[in-house]
């Protein structure tokens, strides 16, 4: 074959070539990164992406409980050291309960964060329910080992916070006074105790109040 119609033949097949419909039917080239464009691909389109399960949450206790063993118990007896900070009036010698009042007991320490940050929450009911019908009294008890930790609290509290506080001292004597109401030798603080006019133990509130509780409290403090 001549050179010439060689060269035709070959110019021909190369230009037939370029425009196959099989090169003209490729899709275009996928977008973005390589694992966005593999996980699209591999997810079918009509599957709804799965619902991601929430963590359940344990249910709130009740606001106010006590044992069967506990309730209807006296505030045990015996004389109470007392901390103040300089210038607070001074304490009596006994938590005061009954005579017709209800008596909230709050058990604290300086040590407790939970037990600190309500505090201005507990003044704030005191100075609400002191209106109340039924008379009402708020006590606060220190469990703290530190008594310079705790006085040291008391002394930086304002005037209108904490300013004195009844004392449990650590040993033995703490211990018995805390069984005798069916509580831990270690209780987890706070721990919220409400004798009732009579004096008797009527709701123990274990672990720290939030402003929610206010009305089943109230509610509590309108029985007899």
């Amino acid at each position: 074959m001549p050179l010439s119609r060689f060269l035709r033949v070959l110019l021909l097949a190369t230009l037939l070539g370029c425009n196959t419909p099989s090169e003209k039917s490729l899709p275009d080239p996928p977008q973005g990164r390589r694992s966005e464009v593999v996980q699209a691909k591999n997810t079918p389109a009509s599957s709804p992406p799965s619902p991601v399960p929430s963590p359940l949450r344990a249910p709130r206790p009740p606001v106010c409980s006590s044992s069967p063993a506990a309730a209807g118990r006296s505030l045990p007896g015996g004389i109470l050291p007392h901390l103040a900070a300089s210038g607070a009036p001074p304490l009596p010698g006994r938590i005061p309960t009954g005579n017709g009042q209800w008596t909230w007991v709050n058990l604290w320490a300086a040590w407790c964060k939970p037990c600190k940050e309500e505090i201005p929450l507990l003044r704030a009911w005191e100075t609400q329910l002191a209106s109340s019908p039924t008379p009402f009294r708020l006590a606060f008890l220190s469990l703290d080992d530190d008594e310079r930790q705790a006085r040291k609290f008391l002394e930086e509290q304002p005037t209108t916070g904490l300013r004195a506080s009844w004392w449990l001292q650590e040993g033995k004597g703490r211990i018995a006074w805390l069984e005798a109401l069916q509580l831990p030798e270690e209780p987890r603080l706070p721990v919220h105790l409400l004798f009732d006019p009579q004096g008797a133990l009527r709701c123990i509130i274990d672990g720290a109040v939030e402003p929610t509780d206010f009305a089943a409290i109230q509610a509590r403090l309108a029985r007899r």
